[in-house]
C-alpha cells in the first residue's frame, strides 16, 4: 500500500523504541525523519543504545538516503555514539545525509562533525539548540 512512499516521518510520544521502528517495511523509502509528536509535553529520547539506530533504520529502508532527527532529547554524547554508529561499515550503503536539528546539541561536539565530514563517508548537518515544540514545558 504504501511501498511506493520516498518520505517517512515518524512521530515519537516520549521514547523512540527500536522494536517499534523495525516494524515498518517501506523498501522504496529514500528520506526518513524521526520527530517528537507535536502534542507531547517535552522532547521524546532514545530507549535503547544509540549505536543499534542503524540496524532499525534499515528495516525500515536499504534505500535511504537522507535521516533527519528533529526536535529530539539527544544531546551531544548520544549524538557522537549515533554518528559513530552510522559511520562504521553497515548496510546502508546509498545514506549520505544525517541531519540533527534541534536535539539538544551545542558547539561541544562540532569537532565530531568536522571529523565525520572530512571523511566523506555521509555529510553530517546540525542545527544545535533546544528541542521545540506546541506543548513543550
Amino acid at each position: 500500500m504504501f511501498d511506493s512512499a520516498k518520505r517517512v516521518t515518524i512521530q515519537v510520544w516520549s521514547k523512540i523504541n527500536y522494536d517499534v521502528i523495525q516494524r515498518i517495511h517501506l523498501p522504496g523509502a529514500t528520506e526518513l525523519t524521526i520527530q517528537t509528536h507535536e502534542f507531547e509535553r517535552r522532547p521524546a529520547g532514545l530507549h535503547e543504545e544509540p549505536t543499534s539506530l542503524p540496524n532499525a533504520i534499515l528495516m525500515i529502508s536499504p534505500q535511504l538516503v537522507k535521516v533527519t532527527f528533529r526536535d529530539l532529547n539527544i544531546g551531544n554524547s548520544k549524538m557522537e555514539l549515533i554518528l559513530q554508529a552510522f559511520s562504521s561499515p553497515h548496510n546502508l550503503k546509498h545514506l549520505k545525509i544525517i541531519r540533527f536539528i534541534r536535539c539538544g546539541s551545542d558547539e561541544g561536539v562540532d569537532d565530531v562533525i568536522i571529523a565525520c565530514n572530512k571523511d566523506q563517508v555521509m555529510e553530517v548537518e546540525v542545527e544545535h539548540g533546544k528541542p521545540r515544540g506546541l506543548n513543550f514545558a
